[in-house]
């Protein structure tokens, strides 16, 4: 056999062609690959299997050696048997072989022999001793694969038992989205999607269960097999199993609206017009992501207090109303959501407030995340959260703000998928948002278009958290049979709720005033609430533009008015040099030209016609783009 000199200086070409490409290894740098450490491990199962034969002795001698070699064979090796192993005890003693001569064709074939040999001792021999002997840059994974007997496939065998696993005990499906998920067929009927972590082991647990032998151990399956049988199983689901809708949290099927209870027996609350009750089969599929959690369950319909959530969520008098509407419109997944925004200043509670409110709402693992980093993030986190919650933001980027607009009214985002070039990931979503900060964080008029904007208000006294903390979770049943007996009195209300003028979010305002109206207040009363608070958050987002604000301030200048409440009519550069002078805000977003004078115009012209202020650009002439600025009280 060649010396490892010479073997350093012809490194051997790869046991298998493309082999450490294909199968990711990287055996040059000396690191065994996790693959490779498996193995070995059953090398380890031989006593004797660090020990090299004495000097000139064969392997077929030193399987049959005495102790601390395994006993012999009790019959004497076939012909074929012998053969092999005094082809590859030649190859593996012999100085002048070359190292990639040890897995030629002949010796490959005799190795496969000796693998399917009645004493596997004689294999684990073999494999130490080719451990040792294999020139660097050959795996043993590769050998091992290329010399196993027919039939002897393990992860094969494994992930075709995950297969049969998963289509005798769960009823495989998938979504209009493509999306794949497993619902067992033994109560509590769970349901997986399959490609998260939750499916990984609760289908891993089952083979290891069905594979349990008289000593109490099962089979664990490996990484390989349960890749490969999910690969197959959501083959399935989305070929062969039917389509229908898997929800999140909160569903609707017919006039009932559902709520999961994300208990261990998949519960669920149907709330209908005429009360609501909890049930064990509802008639929609939910899942669950790992970070869900258990609601608190409610006590019996007529029984909750909904007012005690006051005690612990800071929120003014005249807000709760909106409060109380933001948060019976997160269990309507059918119809766009408003944005609610808490603002105050340091120590009001705001993060504590919005953690309690997802508490009773759609509790979660992690209540209150830091802000997106990217519209990607965004994206991610809303396909496994049904309540998307931001804490303590500051700033949020035009394209955050856009992006934060589409997810509350429905919307998607798709990337390129991961080690791919023509592959899209796509994800689809929407959600109710709840964000706070010390200052209003929306600016961007088409989101605060659709902002419920809170201010929380000063604290008089500090309540230990802790038995804040204790109160409210002993609290939290009642507070949410309550906001149930109030979503169910909504639903009855409803139908019955008529706006002539009904303002963007209309589904938004109308189960507010269903729900003032059930609570004896006179129609009008919550839609009178909303548009002023709509009004103020529209407000603060044409403060934020400097043009917005350059106008407001030349409106205000123009007393007394002109009784036909016109501003300004001339041109886009007149307009751009007399907006100089009410200019307020000088920073760098202030436009440069009239062209992008009309451009930023437009943006805001649906905000300053919500505050009178109707701005009219006519088609351009020889002078000019016309404009002209007229002021009317707002309806």
């Amino acid at each position: 056999m060649a010396s490892k000199r010479e073997r350093r200086e012809h490194p051997p070409e790869p046991f298998l062609a493309n082999s450490q490409e294909e199968a990711g290894h990287v055996a040059d740098d000396g690191k065994k690959t996790r693959d490779e450490e498996n193995f070995l491990d059953d090398v380890h199962d031989v006593h004797d299997v660090h020990t090299s034969p004495a000097p000139g002795a064969t392997l077929l001698e030193a399987a049959r050696a005495p102790d601390p070699a395994p006993e012999p064979p009790s019959a004497a090796a076939s012909p074929e048997l012998a053969a092999a192993l005094a082809l590859v005890n030649g190859a593996l003693d012999n100085p002048a072989t070359d190292p990639k001569d040890l897995f030629s064709e002949p010796v490959i074939q005799a190795i496969k022999v000796i693998r399917d040999a009645r004493d596997k001792s004689l294999w684990l021999k073999l494999k130490a001793r080719l451990q040792a002997a294999k020139p660097r840059g050959v795996n043993m994974t590769d050998i091992a694969s290329a010399t196993r007997p027919a039939g002897d496939r393990e992860d094969g065998n494994v992930a075709d038992a995950l297969v049969a696993l998963a289509q005798e005990r769960a009823e495989l499906f998938h979504d209009p989205a493509g999306a794949c998920y497993a619902t067992l067929k033994s109560p509590p009927h769970a349901t997986y999607r399959i490609d998260t972590p939750g499916w990984g082991e609760w289908i891993s647990y089952a083979h290891y269960s069905k594979t349990k032998t008289d000593t109490g151990l099962g089979r664990a399956a490996s990484d390989q097999a349960l890749r490969t049988s999910r690969t197959v199983i959501m083959g399935l689901a989305k070929n062969e199993g039917p389509e229908r809708d898997a929800y999140l949290r909160a569903a609707r099927s017919g006039e009932a609206y559902y709520l999961d209870l994300g208990d261990e027996d998949w519960r669920a609350v149907e709330i209908t017009a005429a009360g609501w009750r909890i049930v064990t089969r509802p008639p929609v599929t939910f899942w669950r992501p790992s970070s869900l959690r258990p609601l608190p369950v409610p006590v019996a319909p007529g029984t909750g207090q909904h007012d005690l959530l006051w005690r612990f969520v800071n929120v003014a008098p005249q807000d709760r109303y909106l409060a109380l509407a933001w948060m019976l419109e997160a269990w309507r997944p059918e119809t766009p959501f408003p944005v609610l925004e808490l603002v105050g200043m340091q120590g009001s509670a705001k993060s504590s407030s919005q953690e309690r409110l997802r508490y009773v709402l759609d509790h979660n693992a992690v209540p209150l995340r830091a802000a997106p980093k990217s519209v990607e993030d965004l994206f991610v986190s809303a396909a496994g959260n049904w309540l998307t919650s931001y804490n303590n933001l500051s700033h949020l980027s035009g394209a955050t703000q856009d992006a934060i607009c589409s997810l509350a009214t429905g919307g998607g985002y798709a990337g390129r998928t991961l080690y791919t070039n023509a592959e899209e990931t796509v994800f689809e979503a929407k959600r109710p948002v709840v964000i706070n900060g010390i200052t209003p964080i929306v600016t961007a008029q088409d989101l605060a278009d659709r902002v419920i904007h809170l201010e929380c208000p000063p604290l008089e006294r500090y309540i230990p958290e802790r038995s804040l903390t204790a109160e409210f979770e002993a609290s939290a049943p009642s507070i949410l049979g309550g906001l149930l007996d109030l979503f169910s009195a909504a639903l009855a209300v409803l139908p019955s709720v008529k706006i002539a003028r009904p303002p963007r979010m209309a589904d938004f305002a109308h189960l507010g005033e269903a729900l003032m109206i059930s609570q004896a207040h006179p129609p009008g009363a919550f839609l009178k609430l909303y548009q002023d608070n709509r009004r103020d958050s529209i407000a603060r987002g044409l403060e934020a533009s400097p043009v917005a604000a350059a106008i407001r301030a030349m409106v205000d200048a123009q007393y007394p008015r002109d009784p036909t409440g016109r501003i300004f009519e001339g041109t886009m550069s007149k307009l751009l040099d007399d907006l100089a002078d009410h200019r307020t805000i000088k920073n760098d977003a202030w436009p440069k030209s009239p062209r992008g004078l009309g451009d930023m115009i437009r943006r805001q012209k649906p905000a300053l016609a919500d505050i009178g202020i109707h701005v009219d650009i006519l088609p351009r002439t020889r002078d000019g783009i016309p404009v002209r600025i007229v002021h009317r009280d707002p309806e």
